[in-house]
């Protein structure tokens, strides 16, 4: 759609380069949480100034997040969010020996626990958008949604840190000097514990070695209990089985889900 160079693409967004800035397009957004209608297909445009808001929130408290530009439309169904585009790598990368992955995931974590000491009130509330999530997937039943609505409850203590949503090792970038987290789209307040859950899952999934260690890391560095990070696992896999997936990874998801008690 954009004559330029793609350098990155999402279940629905594609990312271009202009010189030094990242265009990230919006096409027939599907996330309609954010939406005022469950049944109603949200407004591009909604979708973009809604990133938009929360990664100037995220800059604006310090962390290392690129400056967005603004939002503008470009057609009925297209609408791109400009930004600071970051000529970076990947945190981890294939070919990293044992040593290189494991401080790579020290370095998340460090990231993240920052990224969880900003109070985050005003954001969307974590706990409502996990809910949204439970109650509007097709892949469970309605005992077991009450079931995870009722941990959920449980889980829920109140807290407003901000929490990523997604913060996993494609998401932050290294440009040689400085580490950069991107990708803001999910971005709420609420526990840093379910917000580790999220990335434990991501690693559980993708990088199944490594999830432990991240878990101790945070734990660590945190000072949590993992007992307390895997208390939210039900919920967390729940809330992910509206993802783009194939059928093998969500039967996966589905079997962690029905562990709740």
């Amino acid at each position: 759609m954009l004559d330029l160079e793609m350098v990155g693409q999402g279940a629905t967004t594609k990312i271009y380069r202009d010189g030094n800035t990242a265009i990230k397009l919006y096409v027939n957004a599907q996330d309609a949480w954010s939406s005022s209608s469950q049944s109603e297909r949200p407004d591009p445009h909604d979708e973009a100034d809604n990133e938009a808001e929360r990664q100037r929130f995220a800059y604006n408290s310090g962390l290392p997040v690129p400056a967005v530009y603004g939002v503008r439309k470009l057609s009925d169904n297209a609408v791109a969010l400009d930004m600071e585009y970051i000529n970076g790598q990947p945190l981890i990368q294939q070919g990293m020996d044992r040593d290189e992955r494991r401080n790579a995931i020290h370095i998340l974590v460090n990231l993240q626990c920052k990224v969880h000491k900003i109070h985050a009130t005003g954001l969307p509330n974590q706990a409502e958008r996990l809910a949204w999530k439970i109650k509007n997937t097709k892949h469970l039943d309605s005992p077991l949604k009450e079931k995870l609505l009722s941990l959920l409850t449980n889980l829920d203590d109140g807290s407003e840190c901000l929490c990523h949503g997604d913060f996993h090792p494609l998401n932050i970038l290294y440009d040689r000097t400085k580490y950069w987290i991107i990708d803001w789209v999910d971005t709420t307040a609420g526990s840093p514990l379910a917000d580790a859950c999220r990335t434990y899952l991501i690693f559980k999934q993708y990088m199944n070695r490594s999830a432990g260690i991240y878990l101790k890391a945070f734990c660590m560095e945190s000072k949590s209990k993992s007992d307390d990070v895997l208390a939210w696992l039900p919920v967390v896999a729940a809330a992910r089985l509206n993802e783009n997936m194939d059928e093998k990874s969500r039967a996966w998801l589905i079997n962690l889900v029905k562990e709740v008690e």
